[in-house]
């Protein structure tokens, strides 16, 4: 994408990369800390570690907005919301978009 695609522009606090770009959350999967409408900053140039709630793509599918979780060889990616299950990535082609690193908050 070039600066041309951008719908709006955003001020984050956050020190970002070049390559840095902004989602809005479909769905509840992340709730009760990030809500469907709300936007995040996600930066393809920040490290994903263990922990860190990512942008990710299985499989070549729709890409979904997780949390990565490594353990030992294994990797999962985990919803906040209770109501779904944890996927386990392991040896699946898995692809890290990018690393959240800010949520933007509007009233």
């Amino acid at each position: 994408f070039s600066p041309e695609d951008a719908e709006e522009f955003l001020p984050v606090t956050s020190t970002v990369g070049p390559r840095t770009f902004a989602l809005r959350v479909v769905g509840n999967s992340m709730e009760p800390e990030f809500w469907a409408g709300e936007i995040v900053i996600v930066d393809p140039d920040r490290e994903a570690e263990t922990g860190s709630f990512v942008v990710a793509k299985i499989n070549h599918d729709e890409a979904t907005f997780k949390q990565l979780i490594k353990d030992g060889g294994s990797v999962f990616l985990r919803p906040l919301n209770g109501a779904y299950p944890v996927m386990d990535v392991t040896g699946r082609d898995l692809r890290i978009v990018g690393r959240v690193v800010e949520k933007v908050k509007r009233y």
